[in-house]
Parts: structure tokens; sequence; C-alpha cells
């Protein structure tokens, strides 16, 4: 790899160019359309005549070639020796990594997203294509739109992102999310009116959400653009599915179970009997405990049966991974976010688990159990005495002692996998590896001597590179792995022993950087383990040693918006033995603090900006780490580190995860300086948390702790302390206080320039106008939130403000804020913003509700209720009810709405419906119990207006 990548070229949006330092200023118009012609040309020599031809036209002048020459040394100047430039007769190239250049990248990742569809991995091509929507920002090579150098390439990356979207839906309905699909579909239809791809996946789309009508009209649609157009009939493909939609063929309704299991890297080799007596034990009981040292296949074994069982679950399989998490820490957070589920009102994390599970079919699988075995046992015991529909697969070196649990020991390999598993590792490393009789001898010998552990045979057949099965048997006989049988489990012994050797192996530089990388919880990109595991080296030369150290098994590399690095544990765990060894773990340990620190920092601004996809996709990935460098800045009691990371992460953590982080911000009040920078903002965190719980006093106690200061521009949206007294005010019926609030706070970020902040206030005084039922007064404000965001680009701040305009008109014009709020959810959905995707949702549904087709409106509701069920928001839950109680009335389901309406009442939720008939017998209702009652009922009474039970009135 050479040094280009040190510098990133974007022409997927305005040209621009990025180094270690941030932006590079590249001059001005000519130095610009230079370096586009340049990067146009990806890698080529460009002749220096065709440049002066784009730069001057057809008519240069005098000297043409010297300015030329000067502006090539001028860009040089800037790019340094970063990125090569180089003269190449008879012209100048650039000559590029295609990690330097977004336009590369994107192509890169369309392809792999392709080549895993046709694999039926839908999964990984969404992801593979969300991560290369997200490069763009704009039209491709937008200011050289009428330059003819750049024309053609503009429409070729136009096409593609075309074709990007339209394979993004196909994932999106084949992994049974129809529902997100449709509005792209439309868009899709709507922009290539003779297109047919995408009106045939919205036919299938609208018919898997119960929209027959709507999807044979699709058809009809088309046919009629077809034939007005280009005198034809649509093709095969169309006609066959308006066919099939037309009898009601079963398969088009048919989707996969969801569920997060990781796509497999290679081949599942043996483990027949062990897989099919897990499967069956799966079916006997509602435990079961995978047993083994580490390295024995585990949770590779668990993955696998949990990808053949999962079909049996109406929810799905779910892998939990626990090894990231700290020594004797809670489960419930990492179980929770695996879910992708959140913290509920007055639940713990703990009982948020239990309630959302308590009424599913899903198989839960717990990875890594043995570091935190006391509270994984009495999370797994109390799912397994609560939810009677969950199976629940764990790994662990011991048993988790639950009630019911079915142990079930992982043995070694036997010599035939042993051996399968060896060639399979082996060509990986040298695709001609061949297992000849003598080759078959020594690995025989290789795998008796590692005892049949999977890890052990990967590191030895990683050395099949550089030796021969032979030499590997001859070095694996000259040193003492079994240690002549010292100690109770000797397969301990020669798994360490493996290891040993495969470390001793390694290079100084090698070792190093294997120690150093020990030190993350979840792994880490390139830039993060250059920074932390060897800062000290250059960028290429970690590159380098990581990819010999992937080569070797020793590290494994995901992809993803970045490809990532991790240490298996048994792995990690001698890494980390080493490390201390060598006296590096508390250097280690403060860089990786700092390190996470300034990721956290620049990922709170860069979730504020456009890139807030990528963003976001990214810094999920880093979340354990992230928890990982606030437990250490907190035990070595470094709060400038801690406070500075609890005043990044709300952005991230509030909006995308969950509510951990905010007993982060609570465990640090007590401890920092209030004269600290980032104080008021860990205040508002705290606060914000106290809020999501429905502790309003204490959040207002908490937000006042920041007294009089406010914190500074770019703070996370969320982690202002005084909007949260406001909000109190706001949700208790003082409108005014809010109010009066917000159009402060509107004025002061008008004057400081903070477009982000400015986005959110004028937002809560449109909302403010709207929730005093004087709507009309928030227009002029929402218009204005419209126009700042739109100019910010940055997806949430769009989302925020359609949402106020459609709340501001959803009375005097519901068709303009329907379009507005699906608008607005598509926005915060695709950067994963659950909590204004579910408010979007909210009230497009209702506005459905009042003034659309009833049943669309049901449907809408069903999907509202099942938001707020993971995303754990009883406030809003509350309003999506009453909304369902209003539907109820309109379609005349008066007993339903009755019912709804008591249980409401039961749990301290306001009713549209009226106070209670009768005061009741005296005895108060468990809140949260009639709570989970309204929305049984809710989806019942939905359920029936959907199949029809119900009069609805549709035409």
């Amino acid at each position: 790899m050479t040094g280009a990548a040190h510098v990133h070229f974007r022409v997927l949006g305005p040209l621009s160019v990025e180094g270690p330092g941030g932006a590079l200023a590249v001059g001005g118009h000519k130095p610009r359309t230079l370096l586009a012609a340049l990067l146009v040309a990806r890698g080529e020599v460009v002749p220096a005549e065709r440049l002066v031809s784009v730069l001057w036209g057809d008519g240069p002048p005098d000297g043409a070639m010297t300015a030329l020459r000067a502006y090539v040394s001028r860009l040089r100047g800037v790019l340094g020796d970063a990125a090569p430039l180089r003269h190449r007769p008879p012209g100048y190239c650039l000559a590029l990594h295609t990690a330097a250049l977004d336009a590369a990248e994107f192509e890169q990742r369309v392809r792999s997203a392709r080549a895993a569809a046709a694999t039926g991995d839908h999964a990984r091509a969404l992801a593979d294509l969300d991560a290369a929507l997200a490069l763009w920002r704009g039209d491709a090579l937008a200011e050289f739109a009428d330059e003819e150098f750049a024309a053609a390439e503009a429409a070729r990356l136009t096409e593609l992102r075309t074709g990007a979207t339209a394979d993004r839906a196909d994932a999106l309905v084949a992994l049974g999310r129809s529902a997100e699909a449709v509005p792209e579909l439309e868009a899709l239809v709507r922009a290539n009116p003779s297109w047919e791809r995408p009106a045939v996946t919205l036919m299938r789309a609208r018919y898997a959400t119960g929209r027959q009508a709507d999807a044979l009209a699709a058809f009809h649609e088309l046919r009629a653009r077809l034939d007005d157009e280009l005198g034809v009939e649509p093709a095969a493909p169309a006609q066959d599915l308006y066919r099939r939609i037309l009898v009601h063929d079963p398969a088009l309704t048919a989707t996969p179970r969801p569920g997060n299991l990781p796509r497999r890297a290679s081949g599942f080799v043996g483990r027949d009997r062990e897989s099919a007596g897990v499967l069956a034990a799966l079916r006997e009981g509602p435990l079961v405990t995978l047993t083994g040292v580490g390295g024995a296949g585990k949770s590779r074994l668990a993955v696998e049966v949990a990808g053949r069982d999962r079909t049996r679950f109406d929810d799905g399989a779910w892998l939990c991974e626990l090894a990231a998490l700290p020594e004797d820490s809670p489960v419930g957070d990492a179980v929770s976010a695996a879910l992708g589920i959140r913290q509920r009102s007055g639940l713990s994390v703990e009982q948020t688990v239990l309630e959302y599970l308590r009424p599913r079919s899903l198989l839960l699988v717990v990875d890594n159990c043995e570091h935190v075995l006391a509270h994984a046992a009495a999370l797994v015991g109390e799912v397994v005495q609560h939810c009677p529909g969950v199976v629940v697969l764990a790994t662990s070196r011991e048993p988790l002692g639950v009630d019911g649990e079915q142990v079930w020991p992982v043995p070694p390999l036997p010599l035939a996998d042993a051996t399968a598993l060896f060639v399979q590792r082996a060509r990986a490393a040298t695709p001609d590896f061949r297992l000849d009789p003598a080759a078959a001898d020594a690995v025989a010998t290789i795998c008796a001597r590692l005892d049949g552990l999977p890890l052990g045979i990967e590191l030895a057949a990683a050395r099949m590179r550089v030796m021969s099965a032979a030499e590997v048997a001859a070095r694996l006989e000259d040193g003492p792995l079994l240690g002549g049988g010292r100690g109770p489990v000797p397969r301990h012994q020669s798994l360490a022993a493996a290891i040993e050797w495969s470390y001793r192996l390694l290079t100084g530089p090698e070792q190093r950087l294997f120690r150093g990388m020990s030190v993350f919880a979840g792994g880490a990109d390139l830039r993060a383990v250059h920074g932390v595991a060897d800062p000290g080296a250059g960028e290429d030369d970690v590159l380098d040693r990581l990819t010999r150290l992937v080569d070797r098994s020793m590290v494994v590399a995901r992809s993803g918006v970045h490809s990532r690095y991790l240490l298996l544990e048994t792995l990690r765990a001698y890494g980390r033995s080493r490390a201390e060894a060598a006296g590096e773990t508390a250097a280690l340990t403060r860089r990786h603090v700092e390190y996470h620190v300034d990721y956290a920092e620049r990922a709170g601004a860069g979730l504020q900006s456009p890139d807030e996809r990528a963003w976001a996709e990214e810094a999920l990935g880093v979340y354990d780490d992230l928890r990982a460098a606030f437990t250490r800045a907190a035990a070595d009691a470094e709060w400038d580190l801690a406070v500075r990371l609890v005043a990044a992460v709300p952005e991230l953590v509030h909006l995308r995860v969950g509510y951990e982080a905010y007993a982060w911000a609570e465990q640090l009040l007590p401890v920092v300086d209030p004269a600290h920078p980032s104080f008021p903002a860990a205040v508002g965190a705290a606060a914000r948390g106290a809020w999501n719980r429905g502790d309003f006093r204490h959040a207002v106690a908490t937000a006042r702790l920041a007294g009089d200061r406010r914190p500074p521009p770019g703070t996370p949206r969320i982690a202002y302390p005084h909007d949260v007294i406001a909000d109190v005010a706001l949700y208790e019926g003082d409108v005014a206080r809010a109010l009066a609030h917000y159009t402060a706070e509107s004025e002061r970020a008008r004057g400081d320039g903070d477009r982000i902040r400015l986005v959110w206030t004028l937002y809560y005084v449109a909302v403010c106008h709207a929730v005093g039922r004087h709507p009309e007064e928030g227009l002029a404000a929402a218009r204005e939130s419209l126009a700042v965001a739109d100019a910010t680009a940055n997806p949430t701040a769009r989302s925020m403000a359609r949402y106020a305009l459609g709340l501001v008109l959803k009375k005097s014009d519901p068709d303009s804020a329907l379009a507005l709020f699906d608008e607005a959810e598509e926005l915060a959905a695709a950067v994963r913003n659950f909590w204004w995707q579910g408010i979007a949702m909210m009230e497009g549904a209702a506005t459905r509700a009042v003034h659309g087709d009833p049943v669309e409106a049901a449907r809408a509701l069903v999907a509202v209720l099942a938001h707020w069920d993971r995303v754990g928001d009883a406030t809003q839950q509350g309003l999506n009810l009453r909304y369902v109680a209003r539907l109820l009335q309109r379609v005349s389901a008066t007993a339903d709405a009755a019912t709804l309406h008591r249980h409401l009442v039961a749990a301290g939720k306001p009713s549209p419906l009226g106070p209670p008939a009768a005061p009741g017998n005296g005895r108060r209702a468990d809140p949260r119990a009639a709570e989970a009652a309204a929305v049984a009922s809710a989806r019942a009474a939905l359920g029936r207006v959907l199949s029809g039970e119900l009069a609805t009135g549709r035409a």
C-alpha cells in the first residue's frame, strides 16, 4: 500500500481533500479542475495537452504549459509526500489506493454487496450498500458538471448510485423489511418511470406489507408507461409477479427470520455429532451451555447450530458477545444492545430485557460468559424462568449453574475433522497446498500434538506459507507442548504452548503490535491500531505487520465501513499477559483511553455533520472500546478524560444504543470539578437519563447542578441541561415556560452561528406552538428550521425540521404533513437515529388515523407499537396508545376502545376518551402491568382491524 492512503480524495459531492490534520486547501478553480481531471483518470497518465485543454479550452494562452507545471507544483505542495503526483510522459498521473478515493471505495463496496447478495447473504449486502451510499454528499463532481472531461464519469457514477439504491431496496425486501423499502422504491420509480426493476420490487414490497391493491396498481402504472413511451409490454418477471399476486402465492409473504448472526468467513468443518446433539438438546430444554477450554471452538459451534435452528423461532436468532465486557461486570446493557432494545422507563435494563423477551419466540446465543459468570447466570436464569418462548445457547469455560441447564462439553476435533480444518486453513494461506501421503502423516502429527483444538490447528496451518507440514510437525515435536502432562487439563497446556510457539515465531515489531492489540475490547481499525498499539511506527509499517498477523491467524480481520481487526479472546488474554510481562500495560491503557476520548469527540462532531451516516455506522463498532475507556479512566481517577468522553457520546449512545452512558455521567458528577468545561454537558447527559427513566423530579434537580452555565457550541443535542428543565415543563403542561426557553435559546444559537443548535431550538419552538394548539404560530420557526437544516446537510437535523413542519401542518394540510413525516422517518432511520425515527413514524401514523385509510393507519400504528417497545420510551408509547384509541373510535370499535381506555387510566396515562366511567374498587393497579396490558390490547385490536374483523369504512 502506498502513502497515498494518508490523503483522502472525495468526488461524490463537492471536491475535497482531507489529510491527517483535516481538510487541505487545494486552491482556486484551475488547481481544483486539474486535480479533478487527474482523479477522473483513476491513475492513468493524462497527456499534458489534454490537461491544458481541460484548464483553458480550445484557446489556451501563451505559456499554458508553464502555467500547467506551476499548477502541478502547487498541487504537489498541498498534497506533500502523501500522494504521488508524478510526471509520466506524455503527461501526469495521480496514483491512488482504492481507499484514498471515495468513488473507488464506493464501487468496491457495491461489488462486494452484489457478491454477497448472489450468495444469499442479504444482511451483508445491505451493510455494504449502506456504507457505499453513505459516501455520497451530493452530486458526483458537481462543480464540474458542465465540463466535458467530467461529464461521462459523473453520469457513470450517478448510474451506479441509482443501481446501488435499487440493490439496497432489494436487500431490504429480501430481509423482510419491505415497509422500509417502499418509500425508497416509490422514489426510484418516480425518477425512473420506464425502469422495470424497481417497479417489480415495489410490487413485491407493497404486497409483503399487505397492500395487494397497491401492488397491482404498480404493475398497471408500469404497463401504461411502457406502452406510452416505448409501445411494449412489461417483461416476463413483472408479468409473472403480477399473476402470483393475483392468486396470493404464499411464497410472496415468506420472510426470513430476523437476527444478527454473523456471516461465516470460512466453511464450518466437522462437528456433525456435536451439531446434531446440541440441536436435539435445544429442543429438549430452555438452556444449553457449551463448555470447554479456550480455543476449543465453542463460539463457532454455537453460531453454526444457531444458524441451523433459527427458522424454528418466529423472532429469529440473536448473538450477544460478552467477551468485550470488563471482568465481573453486569451484562444487561450488552444483551439489550445485541437485541436492539433500550431500557424502558421505570425498569432496570435487566427487567427491560425480560419484558421484551417474555412474549417472544427467540433463540438467544450468549457467548463467552466465563469472566462475567455470576451476572450472566443471573440474567439467563431469569430468562429461562420467565420467558417461555426463548431458548438460550450459552458458551462458557464452566457451566452457568442455572436450573434446567444442559451442559454440553465441546471435545477436541477427531483426527479426520482436525485434518480437514488444517487443510482448509493451509489452503487459505497457500492455495496450492496438497495433502499427499507425506504431508498427511505430518498433519496427523500436528493435530495430535495440538490435541485437536481448532485454534491451535489454525495457528499451525497459518505457518504453511513459509514452512512445510513436515517442518511444522518437527517444530512441534521439538517443543514440550504437553509439558509432560503437568496439571489437570493437558489441553490447556497444549493450546498455551501452541500460542506461545506462534508468538515466538513473530518478529519483534510483530510481537509488540500483537501485545498492543490486546488492549482493545472490541477490535479496532487501522488508525486506532496505529495510534494505540504502535504509535512509534509508520502507519504503512503497522499495516504490513497487521497483515502478517492476519495471515498467521493471530488476528481476525472483519470488513465494514472500515476494516476492523481483533484478537480472539484466548489470544487476547495471552497478549495481555505478555504486555504485562513487558511492562507495557500502563502505557497501553493510557493511550487506549486518550485515543478513544479523542475519537468520541471527533465522532460527536461527525454525527452533527453531513457525514452522520458514516460516523454512526463506524462509531457503533467502537462502542465496546468507549465503554472500556470510560471504565479505565474512572478506575484511574482520570476525571478530565472521563468527563470529556461522557460529554461527547450522547449523540451516539442515547439515540442509537441505549442508556448505559447516562450512568457514567451520574457516576462522575460527585467527583468532577464543576469548573471543568465539559461539566455542563455531563450534567445535561445525566439529567436526560433521568428524563428517559421518567423521573422528572430527579431530572430537574440534576439539570440545576449546572447553574447558569451552558455547554459550548457543538455539544451533543441532548446534553443541554436547561433543555431538560424546559422539556419537563412542556410535558407537564407549562407550554409558555418551554416556549420562552427555546425562543431565547434560538436567538442565542443564531447569534453564535451554531446551525445545529438553531435547528434544534427552532424545532422546539414549533413543537411548543403545536402543543399549545396554535400550530400556525409555529410555521415561521418550522420553515426557518427546515432552511437551516438543509444548509447543514445533517440527516438528523433535516429529519427534525421536517417533523416540525409536518407537525404544524398536520391539521391544515395533512397530505403535505404526511410526506414530511415519511421523509423525516427515512432520514432518521438511515442514520440509526431511533428516537427521531419513532416520533416521525408515530405522527405519520396518527395523521393517517385521522385523515387516511384506517387499514393503512392500523398497520402503521402496529409498527410504532413495536418500535417504542424496542426503543424503550414509555412517554412516547403512551402518546401512541392515545392515537390507537382515536382510530378505534373512528372505526366504531367501541368495546376495544373502552378496554384500551381502562388500561390507560390504570397505567396513569391520559386517555382521549376522558376519565374512567366508574371509580373502580379502590385497589390501585400496577402501572407497569397496566401499561403492558394497554399495549397488548392495542396490538390485538389493531390486528382485528387489519384482518377485516372490524368494519373500517375503507373504500
